[in-house]
């Protein structure tokens, strides 16, 4: 919107230089200048009010882009809280899913390019955060096991076992991590599939010829994978069709 009202404004202005300039040139009677001022006036008038609401849209839509940033990495920050200490309780967890869920429908309303890379930046942090919480720990951790280190069966019996607390006795209970929340946990520690990758130059010949003196050793890893590859753990001279 801020960009559309931005461009009617210049247009305006470009109309009213039209309107009081046109007739000056043109082969036809110049008109009183006095007539011409007049409208290009207004024409001015209205294209800057256009460009000063344009200006006042685009600071509200950066302040509003700011606020749902700063609001989204305060979720990451309260979801990591949860679960940096590696506990494996369910009530926390379902805590940790719903901070994460926030910080997704959150993260839609980023709007400002450079807010955008600097979201990026957190959830490249937090997709490593929440993979690793994940993927180092056995089943009887997500049946919610005090001892991760007993079996998957006995750990799915003892997840619904009886307990006692403050003198009141619970037949069952459910101590397994929720679907639900180990669903969001797994979702924020995944790529994107339009995930677009900043990592696109390599080294130019020229480049690397210019590493010698400064970084020797990167300039030998070049040059050795001009002539090897690796593969197995094993050595394989290059022919020329594949350098």
């Amino acid at each position: 919107m801020s960009l559309i009202l931005k461009i009617l404004g210049w247009v305006l202005i470009a109309a009213a230089a039209v309107v009081l300039f046109y007739p000056l040139i043109s082969s036809e009677t110049v008109s009183n200048p006095l007539l011409n001022a007049i409208p290009a006036g207004v024409l001015v008038a209205l294209g800057a009010q256009l460009l000063l609401q344009g200006k006042n849209a685009s600071e509200k839509n950066e302040k509003r882009s700011s606020f749902f940033l700063e609001s989204c990495v305060r979720a990451y920050d309260e979801a990591y809280n949860l679960l940096k200490d590696g506990n494996n309780d369910r009530g926390v967890w379902i805590a940790t899913g719903r901070a994460l869920i926030h910080a997704k429908e959150l993260a839609k309303n980023v709007s400002d390019k450079s807010h955008i890379r600097v979201l990026e930046l957190h959830k490249l942090k937090y997709r490593g955060i929440f993979h690793g919480i994940l993927a180092d720990k056995p089943a009887a951790f997500f049946f919610g096991a005090k001892d991760i280190s007993i079996s998957t069966e006995e750990a799915a019996r003892l997840s619904t076992a009886r307990e006692e607390s403050f003198g009141r006795v619970f037949t069952s209970t459910v101590n397994e991590l929720s679907e639900t929340s180990l669903r969001a946990v797994w979702e924020a520690a995944q790529w994107p599939t339009d995930y677009q990758d900043p990592l696109k130059l390599e080294f130019t010949e020229n480049e690397k010829a210019k590493l010698l003196v400064l970084f020797p050793g990167l300039h030998e890893f070049f040059e050795h994978k001009k002539s090897w590859i690796s593969a197995s753990g094993k050595l394989f001279p290059k022919n020329e069709n594949t350098r």
